[in-house]
């Protein structure tokens, strides 16, 4: 469906083997898969090892649950111009069973709602940016030299939460400039816990790390609600979090609700 096919397609697994289906083209793939300890998902060391797998320069990175629109490639390699730059492209956000069944592009297109804290970048467009902490890492590009520029992503960060704006802080330091480009991606709608209390224990020890290396706390709007749901003693001025109580099986089943673009 793509307007420009991928020279290669890298795929990492965390904690599982890949089985990709075989494009129609003929583009090289390559699958490995990385390994965490305890429960948390090792997605800082699986980006950071599909980048040395990639034998691209020009690297672009998306999660599994994102479709590419068919300019999604052209837009990244157009940005690509700009060489030393790191670009977010745009991800757009699904309705609930939007992808069951048979759909289209346009389908997709039609029914797919930008995010609300996020700039709309539209095809063909790019806005450079100084607010590296809008990077997210689902759906972005940026060269080898660049990536190792920055450091790759922090491997300290285990599970979910800051690795991604620990990274874009690491690209300011590094003097990588960063922007929004009109890559589109169409985020795959799923239930989403609010607040993520199946995340919890990684996103206290997350916190807790980006704020000794940034002095500053990420994820703040869910820290603050895990401390108003009685789970964490947490203020903005402490240097660490004290967790009074974690959260149930229950209390995690009883957050998780299906939002309408799932977010």
């Amino acid at each position: 469906m793509s307007n420009r096919k991928p020279d290669c397609w890298v795929i990492v697994g965390m904690d599982e083997d890949v089985h990709p289906p075989k494009p129609c083209d003929s583009i090289e793939i390559i699958t490995d898969r990385v390994d965490g300890t305890g429960d948390s998902l090792p997605l800082a060391e699986a980006r950071n090892h599909a980048a040395q797998l990639s034998p691209c320069n020009a690297m672009v990175f998306l999660d599994v649950d994102c479709i590419p629109s068919p300019t999604m490639l052209t837009e990244f390699e157009n940005a690509f111009g700009q060489p030393d730059h790191l670009w977010m492209g745009s991800p757009r956000y699904l309705p609930q069973n939007k992808t069951a069944g048979d759909w289209t592009m346009d389908d997709l297109a039609q029914s797919a709602i930008s995010h609300p804290i996020q700039p709309a970048i539209d095809i063909g467009q790019r806005q450079s940016s100084t607010e590296y902490e809008k990077f997210w890492s689902l759906c972005f590009a940026v060269n080898k030299q660049t990536f190792g520029k920055i450091g790759g992503f922090n491997e300290g960060f285990a599970g979910y939460g800051a690795e991604d704006t620990d990274f874009a802080f690491a690209a300011r330091d590094a003097g990588v400039p960063f922007g929004f480009a009109g890559a589109i991606a169409y985020h795959q709608h799923h239930a989403v816990c609010k607040p993520p209390l199946n995340h919890f224990d990684a996103i206290v020890r997350n916190a807790e790390q980006f704020r000794r290396r940034w002095k500053t706390w990420p994820m703040e709007s869910w820290l603050n609600a895990f401390a108003e749901g009685g789970f964490i003693k947490f203020a903005r001025e402490s240097e660490s979090i004290e967790v009074l109580a974690r959260p149930t099986r229950q209390q995690i089943e009883a957050a998780t609700v299906c939002t309408p673009a799932g977010f």
